[in-house]
């Protein structure tokens, strides 16, 4: 049976251990140790859990993790006739175990996450996906929009 639920500080090593595998699936090249990861991963997802600002939603079955979304709320300026303390979520970091893709696991998960954005007054969701996700995402409702901009640095 699959428990689509928040994480919470008890699922931060499992969550550290997919991040992980996510990045050596994706063949990012690093020298880092598992070891080093761990500590600054582990630090970052203690103090993203405990900050109200971020929220992850997780795929459990048998007591292990399966996947999850993440989402950090954006403060927004307030505006007069806007709700008092306005934002929009940013979904990042979404990634399932190979063994349990295309069986609707992340479809799920983002049914979850919009019911509790609608509720929580989020006012839209938005993320940058990667070539392989935009189907994913199209088919869970996103679309594309050219009102973003990004600036890098060289």
């Amino acid at each position: 049976m699959m428990i689509i639920r928040l994480a919470t500080l008890e699922d931060v090593p499992q969550l550290v251990q997919m991040r992980w595998d996510f990045s050596e699936e994706e063949s990012v090249d690093t020298a880092v140790t598992f070891e080093e990861f761990n500590q600054v991963c582990s630090e970052f997802l203690v103090k993203a859990i405990k900050s109200g600002d971020w929220y992850i939603w997780i795929a459990e079955i048998s007591g292990s993790l399966v996947s999850h979304m993440y989402m950090q709320l954006i403060h927004k300026v307030p505006r007069l006739g806007k709700s008092p303390d306005p934002y929009y979520g940013y979904v990042t970091n979404v990634y399932t175990r190979p063994a349990f893709r295309n069986l609707g696991i992340g479809s799920e998960i983002h049914k979850a996450m919009e019911k509790w954005s609608k509720e929580n007054e989020v006012e839209f969701l938005i993320l940058w996906p990667s070539s392989e996700s935009v189907k994913f995402y199209s088919k869970n409702g996103f679309s594309r929009c050219e009102e973003a901009m990004e600036k890098h640095w060289d």
